[in-house]
């Protein structure tokens, strides 16, 4: 999925005119770590947001996972400048640490399936 979304912020810098830089590698670990908290899968778009009554364009950069006009796409934003701004290391931990609450999350459900399917075959 890094590859994914360094991709992305590669596309990001090109139509913007910038060479990638040590900016850019911290938005790849920001938005790295903000697709993985929020549960995607993969990374099919990076955008900037739009200029609206809420803010200017470039505002929040957006993780979109499938096609941004399909209504069942699936997206996560945080503000760019946060994203500019963290340390690739902060990142890196940070998403480190949501793995392996994920991975707990998994173990612990695969628990409960388990015991659930005890229970019924000692009922069946």
């Amino acid at each position: 999925m890094m590859d994914q979304v360094s991709r992305g912020v590669a596309s990001l810098d090109a139509a913007h005119g910038r060479t990638p830089d040590e900016t850019s590698e911290r938005m790849c670990g920001s938005l790295f770590c903000l697709a993985k908290e929020n549960g995607l899968s993969r990374v099919d778009h990076v955008l900037l947001s739009q200029a609206n009554e809420q803010g200017h364009a470039g505002t929040n950069v957006f993780v979109v996972q499938g096609d941004p006009s399909d209504p069942a796409h699936l997206r996560a934003s945080m503000p760019t400048a946060v994203a500019a701004q963290t340390p690739v290391s902060e990142s890196m931990e940070q998403a480190q640490q949501i793995s392996q609450s994920q991975q707990q999350v998994a173990v612990q459900e695969q628990s409960q399936v388990q015991e659930q399917q005890a229970v019924v075959q000692r009922m069946g």
